[in-house]
């Protein structure tokens, strides 16, 4: 977010807005009769299915990859080890007993646990396992509502650039930030877009900002919300830009790196300036 100094200090806050409905649902962590889940699927619900989703579909568009056929491209050494250290988002599970890393990874490849017996001599539950509750119910991700064709399952505009008076919280501005050239094409007027990323406010008054699912960095007035400027990046630019002068010259900066909202992912840091004057050649 970007913030704008009036005489009296800081007076307006420029801000991006996702306006985009989500399901969030608890699932209960034991069978419909009552009865306990097996041991690997309910420590699956409870410390993973957050992220990677109970059907193991995950979640591309947060950065959350599926677990399908995972044993296809990392061996089980390597999913210890990533679930031990993380890897990209996710966080170490370093605390977790080994026993039960063991039985998740067993549901999510598939192995079947061992059926018991009714020894007497079979191997008691881990006493760290034995003292700790679980939880009664588990949280099932995070899941876009999305009508049939893939958008929010709301009216538009579904992300918006909005200037907020500090002084008195009134919205002096709003306008959709981003579109859909699927849309666009339809003759539908832009409807915003998913967007991850902050704007930068500049001297001269101007807003800029990349955050949007259609790879497109934008200017805006910082007055009116108009654009002003828009670019095209290799891949979305969901990162705050950074400005700088270097030789008397301004440059706009910003990491197009995507990824975001199942959009394509890459690496690239690309740079803007105006036409170099030849006075400063």
């Amino acid at each position: 977010m970007g913030r704008r100094r009036g005489r009296s200090g800081w007076r307006v806050l420029t801000v991006n807005v996702n306006e985009m409905p989500w399901i969030l649902q608890m699932v209960e962590t034991r069978n419909a009769d009552g009865t306990p889940l097996a041991r690997g699927k309910k420590d699956y619900m409870i410390n993973c299915a957050a992220c990677h989703g109970l059907d193991f579909a995950g979640n591309l568009a947060s950065g959350f990859p599926p677990l399908i056929d995972v044993a296809k491209r990392k061996t089980r050494e390597q999913m210890v080890q990533v679930t031990k250290t993380g890897a990209g988002r996710m966080p170490a599970f370093d605390r977790l007993p080994d026993s039960e890393r063991e039985a998740i990874l067993d549901y999510v490849l598939g192995i079947a646990p061992p059926v018991a017996t009714g020894r007497t001599d079979e191997a008691p539950a881990p006493a760290s396992t034995k003292a700790r509750k679980d939880p009664p119910y588990a949280f099932a991700g995070f899941r876009r509502w999305l009508d049939q064709e893939g958008y929010p399952a709301i009216k538009p505009p579904w992300g918006t650039l909005n200037a907020v008076d500090l002084n008195t919280g009134e919205i002096k501005w709003k306008v959709p930030l981003g579109e859909y050239q699927a849309l666009t094409a339809r003759g539908v007027p832009p409807t915003g877009t998913e967007n991850y990323g902050g704007p930068v406010v500049t001297a001269g008054g101007l807003i800029f900002i990349g955050a949007t699912a259609d790879e497109t960095i934008r200017a805006f007035d910082k007055d009116t919300g108009a654009i002003l400027w828009q670019a095209a990046l290799p891949f979305g630019g969901n990162a705050t830009p950074s400005t700088y002068t270097a030789n008397g010259r301004q440059y706009v900066v910003i990491s197009s790196g995507g990824g975001k909202s199942g959009r394509p992912s890459g690496g690239s840091i690309v740079a803007f300036a105006l036409p170099e004057s030849p006075a400063a050649k």
